[in-house]
């Protein structure tokens, strides 16, 4: 709708027709001239908007017992594939740029095709605060290969929970995903190991 009203402005009002581009553009949720610390916060603060609107992403962690509270405390997101569509064209030299930037941090693959595409996210923060690692799970079955868990390329940096440590006896799970149902249930000890391996 906003492509078609950017598009066709004469569709929706009575005025004339102004000139337009001739690449399509929408608001770019992401600052061209961010560090590359800030292009992964606002990567992470985008996909929290998308969860809000997307309900399989939603039903999925309501089905994993993830409660509200914890998808607003933990930042917990969805990558729906559209920031792509809001980012600067890659003809452009903005979006030529941005986008090799979002290739070298793990977030878009040298495909093009954004890492977490189908994915909830969940970002994990090093203890000043900032983004150093994102785990994201496939939850759309029909853009599925077969592969569930997702990280930014990378060995794993941060721990998931950090406020876990305060507590004298902390509860260490497998996975991201049950330490946050754990949380949600009350236990705020829970933290994780990323898996088995």
């Amino acid at each position: 709708v906003e492509l078609l009203r950017e598009q066709n402005p004469a569709i929706f009002s009575s005025s004339t027709a102004k000139k337009k581009s001739t690449v399509p553009k929408l608001d770019c949720p992401l600052e061209t001239s961010a560090e590359d610390f800030e292009l992964l916060e606002q990567t992470i603060s985008y996909y929290q908007e998308r969860l809000q609107i997307s309900s399989d992403a939603l039903a999925y962690l309501e089905k994993r017992k993830i409660s509200k509270e914890a998808i607003e405390h933990f930042r917990i997101g969805y990558a729906d594939r559209t920031l792509g569509l809001r980012l600067p064209h890659r003809n452009r030299n903005d979006g030529k740029e941005l986008r090799e930037r979002l290739i070298n941090l793990g977030i878009y693959r040298k495909t093009g095709r954004e890492h977490f595409n189908g994915c909830v996210t969940f970002p994990i923060f090093n203890e000043k605060g900032q983004v150093t690692e994102l785990y994201g799970r496939k939850v759309c079955q029909r853009q599925s290969t077969g592969i569930y868990h997702l990280y930014l390329p990378g060995k794993h940096v941060g721990i998931y929970n950090a406020e876990s440590l305060q507590s004298r006896n902390i509860i260490l799970c497998e996975s991201i995903i049950d330490a946050l149902t754990l949380w949600s249930y009350g236990h705020k000890n829970a933290t994780t190991i990323y898996g088995t391996e």
